[in-house]
């Protein structure tokens, strides 16, 4: 794990605890603030939940993007090195043929 991904978790974590110790405080009855941070937590979940999902979507058109564009430039580079290849190959028979 790294650096900005234990960032991530403590900040939520500390979010979560704050607004629980909010409610907690707040002038309401347990019920209700029971069925408030209940709401509040499943919200929070979904939301991540999408985010998660949005960003996971988006890293796997990037890497399809990437391994895409890393395929061409490989058939450029290979094309390339067989012409090179072949001529070379011309110029050592004209060379030996001589």
């Amino acid at each position: 794990m790294n650096k900005n991904e234990k960032f991530l978790i403590g900040a939520v974590g500390a979010l979560l605890a704050g607004v629980a110790i909010g409610m907690l405080l707040a002038p309401k009855d347990g019920k209700q603030t029971r069925k408030l941070i209940k709401n509040k937590a499943n919200d929070l979940g979904e939301k991540t939940k999408g985010k998660f999902e949005k960003s996971v979507d988006e890293l796997a058109q990037l890497s399809e993007k990437l391994k895409a564009g890393l395929a061409d430039k490989y058939e450029n580079v290979k094309t390339k090195a067989t012409h090179a290849a072949e001529n070379v190959s011309e110029r050592v028979k004209g060379t030996v043929n001589s």
